[in-house]
């Protein structure tokens, strides 16, 4: 089996990094661009977090394909969507492969919403 993510397998993105903004800041940008990723050609869904402890934030991308998954990063690199994150370039992280399973938990002590 060749090490080349296939095309046509959903992806995932995890994207982590250190920034120079504030928490509140980076929820105003996130929440400013919430429109725009929901458009994001060929994403089912983003996880966004933070930890206290490494200082880092991030997200975890899922994309319909590999291609699409691509198409994102490009756009993340080269229209300038990092600097409005504050990203220190030095600590950014990007992982990305093909999504081989899922597992939905049931044994949950809530209800998931999905919208």
């Amino acid at each position: 089996m060749s090490n080349k993510l296939k095309r046509n397998e959903k992806a995932i993105i995890n994207l982590k990094f250190k920034s120079n903004l504030s928490l509140s800041d980076l929820g105003k940008v996130s929440k400013e661009r919430e429109q725009v990723l929901k458009n994001t050609e060929g994403l089912i869904s983003l996880f966004c977090y933070t930890n206290d402890e490494t200082k880092t934030v991030g997200g975890t991308f899922i994309f319909e394909s590999t291609e699409s998954a691509h198409q994102y990063l490009g756009k993340f690199m080269t229209e300038g969507v990092g600097p409005r994150y504050g990203v220190i370039p030095m600590s950014l992280k990007i992982d990305i492969g093909s999504l081989k399973g899922e597992i939905n938990g049931v044994n949950l002590s809530h209800q998931v919403i999905r919208e």
